[in-house]
């Protein structure tokens, strides 16, 4: 819009006069303000949102066989744990998962665990620029442990803390508990460290094997036995101790063990 409204030359003024305005008035042209610059001109192009950011996710319980956050998902949130992988036995699980479910299709649906790990925190809240920062203090903190052989023995059932899911779990072997409360305390600190929940008190070491939604401890422990035949059928079920990971949303880092 312009600052000054410059109307036409009246009829009665001279030609002189009006060239004398010409050379004596600022035209319309230099009194106009220049145009403000655009935000993207101070600013540059809007940057591209990371691609973990690019939707918001809809916690719909349908998508995910019925499973309820045991935390409200927020842009920024990454749900984190640590873990160490059940590869080596992986087979022998799977065989397992598939005989549960089908021995107890009639009572219950189960539904199997896809990632077969034995967990060594609880599921926690990271923020995307804590995410590195926190990888580079659980790889200081477990530079002195050392890796071993163990094995899984036997069945247990768990409930989560809000009972809205149980879990029929392979233990880690009694034998071999004090050696993964060693690799487990150095984590603890880390955890503490940055002010997260510390794993449970007492520390009870397993592999989640299958789920179904709901409080089912009371019949899935009448079951157990049935259970824990089917599960007899299999040789010593392995656990290779020699890396710990540690998974953020779809990030996954490795930590190598003496």
């Amino acid at each position: 819009m312009a600052l000054v409204d410059y109307g036409g030359s009246s009829s009665s003024a001279s030609e002189d006069e009006e060239s004398a305005e010409n050379t004596q008035a600022p035209t319309l042209s230099i009194l106009k303000r220049p145009a403000l610059p655009t935000a993207a001109a101070l600013l540059g192009p809007k940057k591209q949102k990371p691609d973990e950011f690019e939707d918001d996710v809809i916690d719909d319980p349908s998508l995910h066989g019925g499973r309820i956050r045991s935390f409200k998902h927020e842009r920024g949130n990454w749900a984190t744990y640590v873990y160490v992988p059940a590869d080596a036995c992986s087979d022998q699980l799977e065989e397992f998962q598939a005989e549960a479910i089908s021995h107890l299709a009639l009572e219950l649906e189960l539904q199997a665990n896809d990632s077969l790990h034995l967990s060594l925190s609880r599921t926690v809240v990271l923020q995307y620029h804590q995410i590195d920062e926190f990888s580079r203090s659980l790889q200081q903190a477990l530079n002195s442990s050392t890796g071993f052989a163990a094995s899984l023995q036997g069945l247990r059932i768990y409930t989560n803390e809000e009972r809205t899911r149980t879990f029929i779990a392979a233990p880690l072997d009694a034998a071999f508990v004090e050696k993964m409360t060693a690799i487990l305390q150095p984590i603890d600190q880390v955890m503490l460290d940055y002010r997260l929940q510390q794993f449970y008190v007492p520390a009870s070491f397993h592999v989640s094997l299958l789920w179904c939604v709901g409080d089912q401890e009371k019949l899935l422990n009448s079951k157990l036995k049935e259970l824990q035949e089917l599960l007899e059928d299999q040789d010593t079920l392995s656990l290779a101790v020699n890396e710990v990971h540690l998974k953020c949303g779809n990030k996954d880092f490795t930590y190598l063990l003496k």
